[in-house]
């Protein structure tokens, strides 16, 4: 399970970011995660609830957000999205596509308890 390795980063990165501001006390990191980053979201929310259980970071929450498979047609330049991969623009029928997004996995913001 690679979620585990993954919450583990992002422990680091929120502890070096809490200790640079002087922060004490987490409420919630907001990620995204792209739908082809092969994250499953329950156990990497798992994971990082295990990581931060006696920490300054228990109880904190971690919400994710799943960003869509987006796309660009070579051939007609249309910018789509689906839910599943596709191999075909919906407005020309060219299988020249290009993946512009989904692929991503980034804290977007951190929130701290007052």
């Amino acid at each position: 399970m690679h979620e585990m390795s993954i919450a583990q980063s992002i422990v680091d990165i929120v502890e070096k970011e809490m200790a640079s501001h002087g922060v004490e006390q987490l409420k919630a990191v907001n990620i995204s995660v792209g739908k082809w980053a092969a994250v499953v979201p329950e156990q990497l929310a798992f994971c990082f609830s295990m990581l931060t259980a006696d920490t300054n970071m228990a109880g904190a929450t971690l919400s994710i957000r799943e960003v869509p498979l987006g796309y660009t047609c070579s051939g007609c330049g249309a910018e789509f999205t689906a839910g599943e991969m596709s191999i075909v623009c919906p407005r020309c029928g060219d299988t020249h596509i290009d993946l512009t997004s989904g692929r991503e996995l980034s804290i977007e913001s951190i929130e701290v308890a007052d």
